[in-house]
């Protein structure tokens, strides 16, 4: 009778081994049933499953991007055309990839709003850009707002065709500066007067 009991614990105690996974209860009951096998068995003795392998693929995508992050502020809310002047503005400029920069003149000058006689109608101006890439900063010198017109044809690196090529140099978080610049009427000249006005505008666009 004595050796029929030992056999029954023996038995119950290899279902605990082999059925507590993932219990608290269950193991502590795995436990007493690895001291019931004897002396000499260890939890470490069991045999162990097979090994498992977790892949996880993980893809991501850029698109390239050029905007200008920060429009070109003047720094001078008025500007005055009946002496020589100047005025300049900074933008941002995001661009992840190489691209292309063009300025076009709405007008082509400063133009007079409202024409009267023996009054200039329109006031020449120059402009010059300086942009800043990874790859260096770079000015891209002078211009007559007359060539930044949709009515002339190229003359100005950033003005005709497709603009200012930055080559292979991309501009992350960089910055330009837009310079204007104008004389003031000469002893022949008719006299400014009035309100005079341009629209400059900026193109940026990915390198195809």
């Amino acid at each position: 009778m004595r050796g029929l009991t030992i056999t029954l614990h023996r038995a119950s105690a290899l279902l605990l081994l082999l059925g507590g996974i993932g219990g608290a209860a269950t193991a502590s009951a795995g436990e007493l049933g690895v001291a019931a096998l004897g002396t000499g068995y260890t939890s470490s003795d069991a045999p162990l499953g097979a090994p498992t392998e977790l892949r996880i693929d993980l893809r991501g995508e850029v698109s390239a991007r050029c905007r200008m992050a920060s429009p070109p502020m003047l720094a001078a809310d008025r500007l005055d055309f009946n002496r020589q002047g100047d005025a300049k503005a900074h933008f941002g400029l995001d661009c992840n990839a190489p691209f292309q920069l063009r300025v076009r003149s709405g007008e082509g000058g400063f133009v007079a709003e409202h024409g009267l006689e023996g009054v200039a109608r329109r006031i020449p101006y120059e402009i010059s850009v300086n942009v800043d890439t990874d790859s260096g900063a770079n000015a891209l010198g002078w211009c007559r707002a007359d060539q930044l017109s949709d009515q002339q044809g190229s003359g100005c690196v950033f003005g005709g065709g497709e603009g200012w090529s930055s080559g292979d140099a991309t501009a992350i978080n960089r910055s330009g500066t837009m310079s204007l610049r104008w004389n003031g009427p000469g002893a022949t000249d008719d006299p400014a007067l009035g309100r005079y006005r341009d629209t400059i505008i900026v193109e940026l666009a990915v390198r195809a």
